[in-house]
């Protein structure tokens, strides 16, 4: 039998523009955050100043976006350094990852991604 494998994202494939030296940061990844994909879209948790996914939202509120991944990374048992876009980027709109599905969520989320200077643009 033939296996079959799937390729994650690449930083290519998220990223469609960025500044060099300016668009990227290494920031920490808070443990418990589990494994994350490139493209995840990920916020600042108020307790600690570490980044994590993007809340799901919770009635009226919604989680501010922060950053979004571009390499894979594993926080699941500690601390994790990520590689992320915070400022002047186009990313490609569908290869955004995020923890929830709620189509009003998405939609504050890449206001708020607009609000840092991230453009996320339908196309691959």
């Amino acid at each position: 039998m033939t296996e079959k494998y799937t390729e994650g994202n690449y930083i290519a494939d998220v990223v469609k523009y960025e500044v060099p030296e300016y668009s990227r940061e290494a920031v920490t990844i808070k443990s418990g955050a589990g494994k994350l994909e490139a493209g995840a879209v990920l916020e600042i948790d108020s307790s600690t100043g570490k980044y994590k996914a993007l809340s799901a939202p919770s009635g009226s509120t919604y989680g501010v976006p922060a950053a979004i991944l571009i390499k894979d990374v594993d926080a699941t048992s500690a601390d994790a350094t990520g590689i992320v876009v915070v400022r002047h980027a186009i990313v490609a709109e569908n290869k955004l990852i995020y923890a929830f599905t709620d189509e009003t969520g998405i939609a504050k989320a890449k206001d708020g991604l607009a609000a840092l200077g991230i453009v996320a643009r339908k196309g691959e």
